[in-house]
């Protein structure tokens, strides 16, 4: 009983030590101090300005960096990186791995995630992310067999971008990843017909846009996905 009491109480020293080395990162994010990139305070400076132990400061460390907010390099010290992407990659990985999730419910979050975009990106899409989006929309219509996996996910990304949401662009990002290798097989599999009705879709899905239509854009996104959906 002494070994659990004791075993407890050490689990919740390191979640106390881990948001302690949380908001102090906050901190000096707020007051200019790093950004994105930037090199932390070495161990030794957090353990003087937190009043922690070296071992508390490693596991908090550790913590961060598994969970992609900082990046370890050796001899080097730590960074404030953003790979929450690769996090949550880690994650779904883990939940399919395990059954507590299927490629179903994932494809669903795919559509969720690209119909919430596109009505945020008829309300606020420039002339100019609408002329980005247009380019996509040529390159995928002119490139070849090799390219299509490439001018697809770069004509997603960019509808998602316009949105402006970054945990939208951040759950994109995730699924991407996850989906990579299926995709490109279905791209690389589909009869020219199919081929024709896909970049269709993706032309509807331009032009509603264009128009505000939500509806019309909605129903183009749904179709699109009909043809992509990856059976579990």
């Amino acid at each position: 009983m002494r070994k659990e009491t004791e075993s407890s109480a050490e689990e919740i020293q390191t979640k106390k030590v881990y948001f302690l080395v949380i908001e102090y990162i906050k901190t000096l994010i707020k007051n200019d101090d790093i950004t994105f990139g930037s090199k932390l305070p070495s161990e030794r400076q957090l353990m003087e300005t937190l009043g922690l132990g070296r071992n508390s400061i490693r596991e908090a460390l550790r913590s961060l960096e598994n969970m992609g907010i900082i990046e370890s390099h050796h001899g080097q010290g730590n960074y404030l990186k953003n790979h929450m992407d690769k996090s949550l990659h880690s994650m779904l990985s883990l939940l399919l791995l395990i059954d507590e999730c299927n490629y179903k419910e994932i494809c669903q979050l795919r559509r969720i995630i690209e119909i919430g975009a596109y009505l945020l990106s008829i309300k606020q899409a420039t002339d100019s992310e609408l002329m980005e989006l247009f380019h996509s929309l040529q390159n995928l219509k002119n490139c070849n067999l090799k390219e299509r996996t490439i001018y697809d996910k770069n004509f997603h990304d960019t509808l998602i971008d316009i949105s402006g949401n970054r945990l939208l662009q951040l759950l994109n990002r995730t699924l991407c990843q996850l989906f990579e290798n299926s995709i490109h097989k279905i791209l690389d599999q589909i009869t020219p017909e199919e081929w024709q009705e896909l970049l269709a879709y993706h032309e509807q899905i331009w032009e509603c846009l264009t128009k505000r239509d939500e509806s019309g854009g909605i129903t183009a996104i749904m179709k699109h996905y009909d043809m992509l959906d990856i059976e579990d």
